[in-house]
């Protein structure tokens, strides 16, 4: 019983920050039959209510690897059991990946191998991919087409800084991105999504960013730093375009929360 205990204890202390125990109940039974433990084949589960994890921000260990991981410079859609896709990319139960839209991606050799290591970050994590084997973004601008990130990346910087806007693939959807220091880059977003007066989100760089343009206390910052990454409404404290608003003195803040970000 005091290994249950301390099973038990462990389960709170040890917790994934994005999960959420309910309750813990221990129920004693009579074990016949089994002596190891093991995970086995998932079973169909389509009959039955269960709920399903939702997308979580990018995690700080997945942007370092970004950096350092030689299979995941710069790859745009890094993840791992702590952060990533969930809930969007779901197609049916159980949570597999051949239920995942993920399922036309096939693991590499190191995928794989991390995928099925339960010692492993990315154990059992459904989106794992890297450049080798994952999902990768092309970049479609007038008649210029190019999947390389480098590129990609210095053309939506020329694109934003030149006042005009980009529709980029995020989770689940597309997003508009524009400078929000530039009030006619933001009119011409409102007119292309007839959007006359309401207000628009804004993504700050960092937590300092927000800080420069909004009033923040600790309960906001413990929010928008979540692994939720919400749009939370503060006070503003610096001007943005006037446009971003429409007149009035708060601001949507939220941080950035997938690799391409």
């Amino acid at each position: 019983m005091k290994s249950i205990d301390l099973f038990s204890n462990d389960i709170l202390k040890y917790a994934p920050p994005a999960s959420h125990i309910k309750s813990i109940e221990i129920n004693l039974r009579e074990m016949n039959g089994y002596d190891t433990f093991t995970i086995t084949q998932s079973k169909n589960i389509n009959n039955y209510i269960t709920e399903i994890s939702p997308d979580i921000a990018v995690c700080p260990d997945c942007l370092e690897d970004m950096e350092r991981d030689p299979s995941r410079i710069d790859y745009p859609f890094v993840n791992c059991t702590n952060c990533g896709p969930r809930f969007t990319i779901i197609k049916s139960l159980p949570y597999d990946r051949p239920n995942t839209t993920m399922d036309v991606f096939s693991m590499c050799t190191e995928c794989s191998k991390e995928y099925n290591d339960i010692l492993d970050r990315r154990f059992h994590a459904q989106p794992v991919a890297c450049n080798k084997c994952g999902p990768a973004y092309t970049m479609i601008h007038g008649n210029e087409k190019t999947g390389d990130l480098k590129e990609i990346m210095e053309k939506i910087a020329s694109v934003i800084s030149s006042g005009n806007s980009i529709a980029v693939k995020g989770i689940g959807g597309y997003f508009l991105m524009c400078d929000a220091l530039n009030d006619e880059a933001v009119k011409q977003i409102r007119k292309k999504k007839h959007r006359d007066s309401k207000p628009f989100a804004v993504m700050f760089r960092d937590i300092e960013s927000v800080r420069l343009y909004c009033h923040t206390g600790e309960n906001e910052e413990k929010e928008i730093l979540s692994w939720r990454r919400p749009v939370v409404i503060l006070d503003q404290k610096k001007p943005l375009a006037d446009s971003v608003s429409e007149g009035l003195n708060t601001t949507g803040a939220m941080l950035p929360y997938m690799p391409l970000h």
